[in-house]
Formats: structure tokens, sequence, C-alpha cells
């Protein structure tokens, strides 16, 4: 009989390939975006492989905002609804972005394309002109 440490399952061996990088409270879309292309890599489409993913990749800080979904996960569509719950939580609003951009002017050590840059992903979603 074969020995099932020699062969991993599918399942597992995407598992163990899935390299998220800790959450990104400052840019939790982009974090899911970034989650999601690993996931694709790693052939891992299960949702609750998903979801234990995402769980492990979050801090204390940022797990108290899900206790309630990791103490009692919905029965389907884990991964939505902790998604949703946690780009709501930490995404920024269109007010917040203004702020943001308008007190944002300090080159600092950037350079000019990279403050351009920052700045126009600021302004994603406002209606602001170039």
């Amino acid at each position: 009989m074969a020995n099932p440490a020699e062969n991993p399952t599918p399942a597992a061996a995407a598992a163990v390939a899935v390299k998220l990088p800790d959450f990104w409270k400052s840019d939790p879309t982009m974090w899911f975006a970034q989650a999601e292309a690993q996931f694709a890599l790693a052939g891992v489409t299960q949702d609750v492989i998903k979801f234990h993913h995402i769980v492990a990749k979050i801090d204390q800080s940022v797990i108290c905002h899900v206790t309630d979904l990791v103490k009692d996960p919905p029965a389907a569509g884990r991964y939505a609804v902790i998604k949703k719950r946690l780009i709501s939580r930490f995404e920024l609003t269109p007010q917040s972005k203004l702020e943001k951009l308008l007190g944002f002017c300090d080159l600092s050590d950037l350079r000019p394309t990279h403050l351009l840059s920052k700045m126009q992903e600021l302004s994603s979603g406002l209606n602001v002109d170039e």
C-alpha cells in the first residue's frame, strides 16, 4: 500500500502552496486580490479552505472584527462573507480618501512618479480629475 505522505491529495498540496502576505489593513481590497491570485495559482477552489487561509493570516487586531464568523462560520459562502466584512471594516471611505489625498503632499523619500501613482490610487473612486 502506498504511503499517503508520499502522494498527498491535490487539496493538501494546494493548501501548502498558498503563501499569503499578512493582512493589509490599509488596502484590504488589493490584499484580497493578492489572496485570490495565490488561490488560483495553487488551485484552491474550496470555500472552506479559502476561509481558513484568510483566518490564518489576520492578526489579533483584525480578528476581533470577524470573531462571530470564526466561532460560528456560515454553512455556505464563508469566504465571501469574511471578505465582505473585512473590506467593509477596513476600506477607506471616500471622505477619508479625499482627506488623505489632500494631506498627502510630502514627497519625503518617494520619487515623483511614485507620489503621483499614490495620489492617483487614493483618488480612484472619487470624482477628481488629473
